[in-house]
């Protein structure tokens, strides 16, 4: 008697952890249900429709702040919101103060590394002695902020060291001000520079007295900022000492969303303290990229442990099978296979049975061959995407024009 068919139906029983189903959902239905970190990959999220569509849904949800950060101008320019608070900080609007409210050690580190940076490693130590005692002057008559340090700079030693006796300080503050002029003139040049890497979200003596804390302690629901930078090492540390605030004063959660932004490398502070965030539960990371393993890329795996993921197709297969790997595992496939040890018939067999057995071997949950087009009925092909949610360990194979149907619309208007 032939096996076959119980051998298939072992076979699909065996093949069931695999997990794996066709489902249907459109973008709008998606964000605006998800729940949790997020991870979105692939070709398609370069789109500006849908990051829009991602980001109009999470502020429009006012559950917490929501802090945007993205190296799309056109976002900047695109995103409107009604009757919702937000504040939007690009080259066209200025607006940030950086520094405000900031510890003085937070802003002596960074002051130290761009003073390395500037070639200045050999008086270091003398700079960031000046830069102390002047922290102290500012702190003493305002709160720190960027403006106020930069404005008292303007003025030359004599008058900050007697501004420091003024302020009651001790002889210590004004003799490392007076004691320490070369390092004053290149703490000068310091924050020169540092004025220049904050050109497109800040303007020069504004005092706005507007950073993430305050717009979180005033329930602001969406900040949006611009993040790219001639010296992008520089402004993704002091994104980090803003937020590491942000999350010290807030007894709330906030959610942090990064559009394709500009890590420098693996280990770059920014990326790794909002990996440790996220991982605290401090906040909610949602991450669009068009390709998440060049930001991960010789780091930990546990870059990519989000528990909800959209994975579209990469511009290489070969990238597209390998973040499924690392995102979605492997399974044991099983199949049926025929006429194992059975002696060859070469015309006829007086046997009416064929032996049929089980063989496993591994594959992956999602490759990249499911994400291809597929012709329905009526010859029309669309790509597929993969996605899984916090809700199941199920990853569901969506097809991308209808998870985005308005970038065919789009497509078919400016035709």
């Amino acid at each position: 008697m032939n096996n076959k068919n119980t051998v298939i139906r072992q076979c699909e029983y065996l093949n069931a952890p695999r997990r794996v189903k066709f489902g249907r959902a459109t973008c709008d239905e998606f964000f605006s249900r998800v729940s949790g970190n997020l991870l979105v990959s692939g070709k398609e999220s370069g789109k500006m429709s849908l990051i829009e569509n991602l980001v109009h849904h999470y502020i429009s949800r006012e559950d917490f702040s929501t802090v945007v950060l993205t190296s799309h101008m056109e976002l900047i320019k695109n995103i409107e919101f009604e009757n919702i608070r937000q504040i939007i900080t690009s080259r066209a609007d200025r607006n940030y103060m950086p520094f405000y409210k900031l510890d003085a050690q937070q802003i002596i580190s960074l002051i130290s590394y761009t003073a390395e940076k500037l070639g200045y490693s050999s008086i270091n130590s003398k700079i960031l002695l000046y830069a102390s005692a002047l922290l102290n002057i500012v702190a003493s008559q305002f709160p720190l902020s960027f403006p106020a340090i930069t404005k008292l700079l303007e003025e030359d030693d004599d008058f900050i060291s007697a501004l420091a006796f003024q302020a009651g300080l001790s002889n210590v503050v004004a003799d490392n001000i007076r004691a320490n002029h070369e390092a004053g003139i290149v703490l000068r040049r310091v924050f020169e520079y540092m004025e220049e890497a904050f050109e497109d979200i800040y303007e020069p003596g504004c005092d706005s007295e507007y950073n993430f804390q305050n717009a979180i302690a005033n329930h602001v629901r969406g900040m949006i900022m611009y993040i790219c930078s001639h010296d992008q090492e520089l402004m993704n540390k002091w994104l980090k000492e803003e937020l590491y605030k942000a999350l010290k004063n807030s007894r709330m959660k906030i959610r942090v969303i990064l559009d394709e932004f500009p890590f420098v490398n693996p280990k770059d502070e920014l990326f790794r303290f909002l990996l440790s965030a996220k991982k605290q539960g401090r906040i909610e990371l949602v991450l669009v990229t068009q390709n998440v393993l060049d930001l991960v890329a010789n780091a930990n795996d546990l870059a990519l442990d989000f528990t909800n993921v959209i994975m579209f197709q990469h511009n290489n297969p070969t990238v597209t099978d390998e973040l499924s790997r690392k995102i979605f595992g492997t399974f044991q496939y099983h199949y049926p296979i025929s006429g194992i040890g059975d002696v060859p018939h070469v015309f006829f067999s007086l046997r009416k049975s064929v032996r049929w057995d089980i063989r496993a071997e591994e594959r992956l949950r999602v490759c990249s061959k499911d994400l291809w087009p597929r012709q329905s009925v009526l010859g029309y092909q669309s790509d597929y995407m993969a996605v899984k949610t916090s809700a199941n360990e199920n990853v569901y194979l969506i097809k991308t024009s209808e998870f985005m149907p308005f970038v065919n619309k789009n497509e078919v208007d400016s035709l």
